[in-house]
């Protein structure tokens, strides 16, 4: 209940800046892809909504939902988060829920809700994820996953976590395909093979669908990597695992490879389906040639400029600086995930390392091409679909090491003002169609 109570308490305060934010733009985008609602007797309140949260990036997702892909460069814009949107826009405009709005304001409406209840969804996903891998004492396990809970509410995504964005599904998504990873591997444990390898399977499923919403969903493919070379070595080596018998160790590799190429076709399937429509009506676009012929990475080099090092120019110096706290937050806590040491009793709150970091790799790897090839500020808000760093500074608020417990605190009050403060502020600049996006 108190999760419900802040997450609601939270969406209240940043929808409330959102909406008395004064307007018109400094962009007129929204205005011009929304135009007015045709029936002109919708809830001002919700249109004005849906005008205010439509903004940047959403007027792509917006767009693309109503009448579907367009223009090549749409595709850098999650083509699952876009099905969803416009299947539910479908579906209430079908059973007559439409708030007496018109296309596209129904689908920026839509949009909202899924980012909405994807963000409450993944709060309590990870709130379930914490108290798997922080099992013991059971007092304290609970206090660090209501932590970790409230901070993802407080995420420095902020508003994106609200608007028509991809993020809420995104870590929804990811989230739960984490869970049932860590479930397998308990499951495994057990000694309860058919349980774990269903887990691993489903898993990879829901993997698969994040990578439909954001690419940066094919690393979590690195958890099954790692667990298929284990497997491999294992049977190779003959180590005893904790699969005792070959073939359910030979089965065990055959889901992992399973799962992985699962997670890869969730990717795939979205450049297949550009391919069937550029590529095979003789419009002979340059990426169709590509291995592999991605839509997608071409787009983002072309139109976007995304590509190595291409970031790293003097003007983008403040972006750098501002991402630099979600950097260091995600570098950092990702270097404790990999590198922390069985330390037995002297935590208060005991937890699965060797689970720790390799979830912890995925992380780390995306804040190092975060700094390298993406246009850096949006680490703010694709950092909200990952694990670790909610956890290590949840850990050092709740728990730590005795030495470490006050000093920890001390620093981490710092980190959560940041948090707060950072999306509060970006939510009105966001509500402005000011940047940083």
């Amino acid at each position: 209940m108190r999760i419900f109570l802040f997450f609601f308490a939270w969406k209240l305060l940043l929808i409330g800046l959102a909406l008395i934010t004064p307007s018109p733009a400094y962009d007129t985008s929204t205005s011009l892809i929304l135009g007015t609602n045709k029936t002109g007797s919708g809830s001002t309140l919700i249109e004005n909504l849906c005008v205010k949260l439509t903004r940047w990036d959403a007027i792509y997702f917006v767009k693309a939902a109503e009448r579907g892909y367009v223009n090549e460069q749409e595709w850098a814009f999650g083509w699952g988060y876009v099905q969803v949107v416009s299947g539910l826009e479908k579906v209430l405009s079908s059973i007559g829920i439409t708030f007496r709005l018109q296309p596209p304001y129904l689908h920026a409406l839509s949009g909202i809700f899924i980012s909405n209840i994807s963000h409450l969804l993944s709060t309590l996903v990870l709130y379930k994820s914490t108290l798997l891998v922080f099992e013991t004492p059971a007092g304290s396990a609970e206090k660090m996953a209501f932590i970790t809970a409230c901070l993802h509410v407080v995420s420095p995504a902020g508003l994106f976590l609200s608007a028509p964005y991809s993020e809420s599904l995104f870590s929804l998504l990811s989230f739960t395909g984490s869970f049932l990873y860590i479930w397998s591997g308990r499951e495994l444990e057990a000694g309860n093979m058919f349980q774990s390898n269903t887990a691993a399977l489903a898993s990879a499923i829901i993997f698969s669908l994040s990578c439909m919403v954001r690419s940066n969903g094919l690393l979590n493919g690195i958890l099954f990597l790692h667990d298929f070379i284990l497997q491999i070595h294992s049977v190779i080596t003959g180590a005893n695992g904790k699969s005792n018998t070959l073939f359910s160790r030979l089965f065990r590799i055959g889901i992992l490879g399973a799962g992985g190429l699962t997670i890869a076709l969730g990717l795939a399937l979205p450049q297949a389906i550009a391919w069937r429509d550029y590529c095979t009506a003789g419009s002979n676009r340059p990426w169709c040639s590509n291995i592999p012929p991605s839509i997608y990475f071409y787009v983002q080099d072309y139109y976007w400029d995304v590509g190595m090092f291409r970031y790293w120019t003097l003007p983008n110096v403040p972006l750098f600086l501002l991402a630099a706290p979600m950097l260091t937050l995600m570098i950092v806590s990702g270097v404790w995930g990999i590198g922390i040491k069985n330390t037995a009793g002297t935590q208060s709150i005991d937890f699965d390392k060797t689970l720790l970091r390799k979830l912890a790799f995925p992380q780390l790897l995306l804040a190092v091409m975060a700094i390298v090839t993406y246009h850096v500020q949006i680490i703010t808000r694709i950092s909200s679909g990952y694990m670790v760093w909610y956890w290590w500074v949840a850990y050092k608020m709740s728990a730590g090491r005795a030495a470490e417990e006050v000093k920890g605190k001390d620093w981490t009050k710092f980190v959560v003002r940041y948090m707060v403060l950072y999306g509060i502020i970006q939510g009105v600049l966001f509500a402005g169609f000011l940047p940083p996006a």
